[in-house]
């Protein structure tokens, strides 16, 4: 269980015990100080408590899961930690399922206002387990002046990072570390379908000059220069479009390829501060809570801008919300987190294993193909999936067995050293039925 911890700022608080509350979450730091401070103030004058938050920083979305996992291995009635605070809607379906998360009584109101699904997808379940705080997208980030002088085009869908010419000029963050990074690849997979979705997956990994630990890592390398561009979760790339400007940079969401997802807040069971707890959740999702998420910097003693969209609808109407309202947004993609949550950790793996830890071999037999032309049943062969969904989905029950996760990676790692070797030299066309 070994994790960094940080406790933040709080301001100047009234003589008397103060509390601590503890939370594990992938947010960056600037959600960190903001929320430790509003919090404390909130507290202070709706309550006259007195708080502190110690934020637990293991990482990205993926290993926040499996030091959850390890606490309550070590200790089955309590992780020892009060909540768990961003990643996606998926992994809380998971930690749903492995009966870590305690249910919540309604809160009557902090959600009258807040409507239960947003372009068809849940903003909080009415079960009680968890409540959507910041709504987000994904899309792609790009660098206008490096396209121009490379003489790419400006990517508009998923597919175009996957073109021969983007060859060494796109990022991706790992997305065994990083949920957002994940999601962009689960909902390439949802949109396309799974087969065609690895093909284009595939493609797209062989494109990638390196993969980075987080999702933070390709909007700071688009706003370098060192790649032209790369999956993103829009915070990140609203950030760094903030700092750099929208004549260098542009985010574009995937017309019919992408969706709005809720980014929640839960209750672990056992929480040693259950009380503080649910008063952390009430104000995140109250008015003065969800402003945070857009008010600029230096308003109502904000430090930075988070460039994020809040789940109550109302606020859309409010000086320097965000131009777009997810809640006025069709639902063009039917994102079941249902699937991508069973199938969060061995998709982890199967990525892992085919395209990043076998990066090196998956860029030299692009390289060659696309130096022999392009041939269909060469680019067929590069990106046939190495599994069904159908088997994926049957094994992802399974895979809480080390011994047999252990020897699919293995098998899988082989296969494909295997196949990119072999794909080096030319392939003979299969004979026509």
């Amino acid at each position: 269980m070994m994790c960094r911890s940080a406790r933040e700022p709080s301001p100047t608080l009234p003589s008397g015990p103060v509390e601590t509350l503890r939370i594990l979450s992938p947010h960056r730091r600037e959600v960190r100080l903001e929320y430790s401070r509003a919090f404390a103030n909130w507290l202070r004058q709706n309550y006259r408590r007195s708080a502190s938050v110690i934020w637990l920083d293991v990482g990205g979305t993926s290993k926040m899961l499996k030091e959850i996992e390890s606490r309550f291995q070590a200790n089955p009635d309590s992780a020892g930690v009060d909540l768990m605070f961003g990643g996606g809607i998926d992994p809380y379906l998971a930690a749903v399922r492995m009966n870590w998360i305690e249910p919540l009584s309604p809160l009557p109101e902090a959600l009258a206002d807040i409507p239960p699904q947003v372009a068809g997808s849940p903003v909080w379940d009415s079960a009680g387990h968890w409540f959507g705080v910041a709504l987000s997208s994904f899309g792609i980030l790009y660098n206008r002046p490096l396209l121009e002088r490379l003489g790419l085009p400006e990517p508009r869908e998923w597919a175009d990072l996957a073109r021969p010419e983007y060859r060494s000029w796109i990022g991706s963050g790992d997305p065994r570390s990083s949920g957002s990074v994940h999601m962009c690849y689960e909902i390439i997979l949802q949109a396309l379908g799974f087969e065609d979705g690895w093909r284009l997956i595939s493609r797209l990994c062989a494109n990638v000059r390196s993969f980075g630990e987080s999702g933070g890592t390709v909007p700071r390398e688009v706003a370098a220069g060192d790649i032209a561009a790369g999956m993103v979760i829009d915070q990140y790339g609203q950030t760094v479009i903030a700092a750099v400007g929208d004549n260098r940079l542009a985010l574009v969401l995937p017309a019919r390829q992408t969706v709005v997802n809720a980014d929640p807040i839960a209750q672990l069971r056992g929480a040693p501060q259950r009380d503080l707890a649910r008063l952390f959740i009430e104000f995140v999702l109250s008015p003065e809570g969800q402003r945070l998420l857009f008010q600029p910097a230096g308003v109502n003693g904000q430090r930075f801008t988070l460039h994020r969209m809040p789940v109550r609808p109302e606020l859309y109407d409010e000086p320097n919300a965000p131009a777009v309202n997810p809640y006025t947004m069709p639902a063009t993609l039917l994102y079941n987190s249902l699937k991508g949550s069973k199938r969060w950790n061995i998709l982890n793996d199967l990525l892992g294993a085919w395209l990043l830890d076998a990066h090196a071999g998956l860029r030299r037999a692009w390289e060659a193909i696309i130096q022999r032309g392009l041939l269909p049943h060469e680019v067929s062969l590069l990106t046939d999936p190495p599994i069904s969904e159908e088997k994926l989905l049957d094994l992802a029950e399974q895979w809480n067995n080390p011994r047999l996760r252990q020897e699919t990676i293995a098998r899988w790692s082989r296969d494909a050293d295997h196949r990119y070797r072999s794909l080096l030299h030319p392939q003979p066309e299969p004979p026509r039925p």
